[in-house]
C-alpha cells in the first residue's frame, strides 16, 4: 500500500510539474492574435551589410505589405530586390501545419522569453526546423532561428522601441556564409555592389541590419500597389 500511494503521490507531483509548463499552442495563438491585427503597413527600411566579401553602400528602399501574403518593395537603389529574406517567415510557418514543443525560458536583453520549437509538418519545407523566442510580457517575437533544407541556418533578431506598434524599429539578420545566395536573399543586388569572389569560400559570419521608421499602419492599402510595373 505503502508502495502504492508512494508512486501516485510521484505520478501526481509529474503531473503538476507538466501542468505548470506553458501550453507552446497557447503561446503561438497569443503571439498570432497580436502579428495577425497588422491588415496591412508600409515603412520606409534602411539596409546595411556586414559581410566580408561583399562591400555595399547602405541602401534604401519602401517596403508595403499586405495580409495574407503580398508583399512589394519600391526603390531606385537595387537591381534586384530582395524576395524571400522578407517574406514573413512567421506568417508563412503559422499558415501551414507544424508541431509546437515548449523548450523553456531565457532572457534576451534582461526580458523573460518563452522558448518554443517549431516543426513544419508540411511537404518539403523549406524551413525544417524554427525556434522562437516570444516575450513573457508583450507576447511578440524576440528572436527566430530557423534551420533551413538547403542554406544553413540563420537568426533574426528584432527590436521594439514601440511594443504598442506590434511592428519591429530593427532587425538583424545572422548567418553562417556558405554560398553567395544566403545574403542576397536579404539584401537583394544593387548598384554600386563589390563582391570579392577569393574570399567566398573562407568560413565566416554574416549580418545584415534592416531598420525601419516611418510606418502606416492597417490603412487599407488597395491591391493595385502590389502590381508589377511596366519593366520590372
Amino acid at each position: 500500500m505503502k508502495i502504492y500511494l508512494t508512486t501516485i503521490i510521484g505520478v501526481l507531483y509529474f503531473m503538476g510539474v507538466m501542468a505548470q509548463e506553458p501550453d507552446p499552442y497557447a503561446l503561438i495563438d497569443s503571439l498570432k492574435s497580436r502579428i495577425y491585427s497588422i491588415q496591412d503597413y508600409a515603412a520606409d527600411i534602411e539596409i546595411e551589410v556586414d559581410v566580408d566579401f561583399i562591400n555595399m553602400p547602405i541602401k534604401h528602399a519602401k517596403i508595403f505589405y499586405k495580409q495574407p501574403d503580398k508583399i512589394k518593395f519600391k526603390s531606385d537603389e537595387f537591381i534586384m530586390l530582395p524576395k524571400k529574406g522578407f517574406d514573413n517567415q512567421l506568417r508563412k510557418l503559422l499558415n501551414e501545419p507544424y508541431t509546437a514543443i515548449y523548450s523553456g525560458s531565457e532572457k534576451i536583453n534582461g526580458q523573460d522569453n518563452y522558448v518554443i520549437k517549431i516543426i513544419p509538418m508540411g511537404k518539403k519545407p523549406d524551413i525544417i526546423l524554427a525556434t522562437w523566442w516570444i516575450n513573457a510580457d508583450n507576447f511578440l517575437i524576440s528572436r527566430s532561428e530557423s534551420n533551413t533544407r538547403d542554406e544553413g541556418t540563420f537568426t533574426i533578431d528584432f527590436n521594439y522601441e514601440d511594443s504598442d506598434l506590434l511592428l519591429p524599429a530593427s532587425m538583424v539578420v545572422s548567418f553562417k556564409i556558405e554560398k553567395l545566395s544566403i545574403p542576397l536573399k536579404f539584401i537583394g543586388k544593387t548598384a554600386g555592389m563589390e563582391i570579392d569572389k577569393t574570399k567566398m569560400g573562407e568560413e565566416q559570419e554574416g549580418k545584415v541590419y534592416i531598420r525601419f521608421s516611418n510606418y502606416i499602419i492597417n490603412q487599407s492599402l488597395d491591391d493595385s500597389v502590389f502590381v508589377e510595373e511596366s519593366g520590372n
